[in-house]
């Protein structure tokens, strides 16, 4: 089993008034050219040591099918960033994923508390086989935001 930890900037919330009725953390980029995996997302400043979804400050989870190797010939899944405006044509394969995981109650919570920042642990895990990782990271996008309603 792969477990890895991560820990995002700290998130301010001054902009924030509690008066949404939703709220959301937003992945997007996401590579998926890894194995599938969950994350258990903890709005605190470290994972409890027993990580669980029952544990202290859980805010929710996110789950990627994921592709670990890939199986077509040379360039398969090299991904290319050029996309015309109108283009009809279905994605490629390992276009980057996008991923909004609900946080309303446990922001509000949160806030209540009387905290001036957000901030968020990640614990990422999965059972399937990585002979590919090289040290590469299971959770890797190119941004998260905070997204309230």
């Amino acid at each position: 089993m792969i477990e890895q930890r991560y820990k995002l900037d700290p998130i301010p919330l001054s902009q924030i008034r509690s008066t949404f009725s939703e709220a959301y953390l937003e992945f997007y980029g996401i590579d998926h050219l890894r194995p599938s995996y969950t994350a258990w997302i903890y709005f605190s400043k470290r994972l409890p040591k027993k990580v669980t979804p029952r544990s202290r400050g859980y805010a929710g989870t996110l789950a990627v099918f994921g592709h670990s190797q890939c199986w077509g010939s040379e360039g398969h899944c090299c991904n290319s960033e050029l996309i015309r405006r109108f283009d009809s044509r279905p994605s490629r394969p390992m276009t980057r994923a996008f991923k909004r995981v609900p946080v309303a109650h446990r922001l509000k919570k949160h806030l209540e508390a009387g905290n001036d920042f957000l901030e968020v642990c990640i614990y990422a895990y999965t059972r399937e086989p990585w002979p590919e990782r090289e040290g590469r990271s299971l959770l890797c996008c190119r941004g998260v935001q905070l997204v309230t309603m």
